[in-house]
């Protein structure tokens, strides 16, 4: 027996047309907006009446790319002269905020952990944040966050030194 999403797959690839999907949530890419409308109500016909799916109006429709976030990524019209149409692939704003957010939180002064633990568990959430979001193009955002997370750091570890400092003397 056939999936359904083996099925789905099958349709546009047979069209001809460009698309991502993850589990239940595709998207499929048209150059213009008469084509966008066309494949979409040939989509939607598709799924409600071949595969006898229910179709989210509030999630679905017709976007620039601009608008569309799929998987904690977005996209951003690239301008640079001679190319006009184009888009790169960017981290959207809810996933950059939850993993600063992450961070924020294993680098609190507070949490009572040595450093080479905090510096364990930092590695480990940059690792797979960094490996989830490798095509996006973060670099610059990123260096500001290694300039942000050094001070967190550096003020964690003058934190503890006063606190033991202060156990010392008393």
């Amino acid at each position: 027996m056939t999936k359904v999403v083996d099925v789905l797959d099958m349709e546009p690839e047979r069209q001809g047309l460009r698309y991502v999907r993850y589990a239940d949530d595709f998207s499929i890419y048209t150059k213009s907006k008469s084509k966008a409308k066309e494949v979409g109500n040939r989509v939607y016909v598709f799924l409600r009446e071949r595969l006898k799916l229910p179709i989210n109006k509030a999630k679905s429709g017709i976007r620039r790319p601009v608008n569309f976030e799929l998987l904690g990524h977005g996209f951003v019209p690239i301008y640079k002269k001679g190319i006009k149409g184009q888009y790169q692939l960017v981290v959207s704003k809810s996933s950059w905020n939850t993993f600063k957010r992450n961070l924020k939180g294993l680098t609190k002064k507070t949490k009572p952990m040595s450093l080479i633990e905090r510096l364990d568990r930092i590695t480990q959430v940059c690792r797979g944040w960094v490996n989830n979001y490798r095509l996006t193009n973060s670099y610059t955002k990123l260096k500001k966050l290694d300039e942000w997370l050094r001070n967190r750091l550096w003020y964690c570890i003058w934190h503890d030194w006063r606190a033991k400092r202060k156990f010392l003397a008393s």
